[in-house]
């Protein structure tokens, strides 16, 4: 797959099919917009939205597709195990303790919520055995 100048839409859809099914949150739906981030779950809908910035992926940014891509089936998975309701008022709870200071030394109710760590970790983790199996496809 990675002799071509870009990965196809076809291998793109392939690739997050895969991770879905694998991940056992096969029911999340796909969707393409135009957005600022690289990629958002929204929890509400259950869907992952991808930007449309997504829509040609050079092979050396492969690395970084899967990671993001993974990042959000972390979240995914967090609302299936907890219900979508009961995870957002988790994730939400997280942000107002570090808004209002209750962790010293964060600030940032994104990058320091406990939630947005994990999925991060999850995806850098398991990134190098999904790149080394969609590299060998």
């Amino acid at each position: 797959m990675l002799v071509k100048e870009f990965i196809s839409k076809t291998e793109k859809d392939y690739i997050i099919t895969t991770l879905l099914k694998h991940y056992k949150v096969e029911k999340v739906k796909v969707k393409y917009k135009s957005m600022k981030d690289y990629a958002h779950y929204d929890v509400d809908r259950g869907t992952l939205e991808l930007s449309s910035r997504y829509k040609e992926i050079k092979p050396k940014q492969l690395k970084d597709f899967l990671i993001t891509i993974l990042h959000e089936i972390r979240h995914a998975m967090d609302a299936k195990k907890y219900g979508w309701r009961k995870f957002k008022d988790m994730y939400e709870m997280e942000m107002n303790m570090i808004t209002q200071g209750h962790y010293p030394g964060k600030d940032d109710p994104y990058k320091d919520n406990k939630y947005e760590i994990e999925a991060e970790n999850f995806g850098v983790k398991n990134m190098p055995r999904w790149k080394s199996h969609f590299t060998k496809k």
